[in-house]
């Protein structure tokens, strides 16, 4: 099968692509606009650098055109704070995806302990096992209907026994959750691994 996206609606254009993008890792993000704070989790979200620290996440439009509450808070006040979602609190993180009226603040309605920030203003989650604080970088609008946010981390908070001395990540006591298509999540309950090759000469070793 071969497809053609110009001639393809944008709802074909969506159920292709998150069938086939998979699993995405799901951000819970909260913001600080003038009527208190948001919540709300996308899974248009990955890593983008490391030198520094560096995320992206894509928030598209309200299916009426009007720009989500995060969006609108993120240029308020370019401040966010970024969860990763373990298993816990998926139902939590799933009421924050519904579609409130803008003032509500999802942390309420989904049952979340709000902490203050070290860094920056947005309230962080307690439950969750990760949150990342982070600041704006750019707001890069793709396409008719979404915007793409690159954003700094600025501050680190992870669950104890999640990292060890060494920086490592446990993936277990993590327990991440990631998204499917549809109403679909999924679960890592295996990995394996796979070592790199190196073709061609060795480098030399440094005495």
């Amino acid at each position: 099968m071969q497809l053609d996206p110009a001639v393809l609606s944008e709802k074909e254009q969506y159920k292709l692509m998150t069938g086939c993008i998979i699993p995405r890792p799901i951000a819970l993000v909260t913001t600080l606009g003038p009527l208190g704070p948001n919540a709300a989790p996308f899974s248009l979200f990955n890593m983008a650098g490391s030198a520094p620290p560096i995320v992206m996440f894509s928030v598209g439009d309200q299916g009426d055109g009007s720009v989500k509450d995060t969006i609108q808070n993120l240029r308020h006040l370019p401040e966010f704070v970024l969860h990763i979602c373990d298993e816990a609190i998926a139902e939590r993180m799933n009421v924050c995806a519904t579609n409130f009226p803008t003032g509500v603040n999802e942390l309420d309605e989904a049952g979340f302990t709000a902490l203050r920030s070290v860094k920056v203003r947005p309230p962080r989650i307690a439950e969750a096992p990760v949150q990342m604080e982070g600041r704006v970088l750019q707001i890069v609008d793709a396409g008719e209907r979404h915007h793409v946010v690159l954003g700094e981390i600025v501050w680190f908070h992870f669950r104890d026994g999640i990292v060890n001395d060494r920086y490592h990540v446990d993936i277990a006591r993590l327990n991440p959750i990631g998204r499917l298509s549809g109403s679909n999540y999924a679960r890592i309950r295996e990995v394996f691994q796979m070592e790199r090759k190196f073709l061609g000469k060795k480098p030399k070793q440094v005495a």
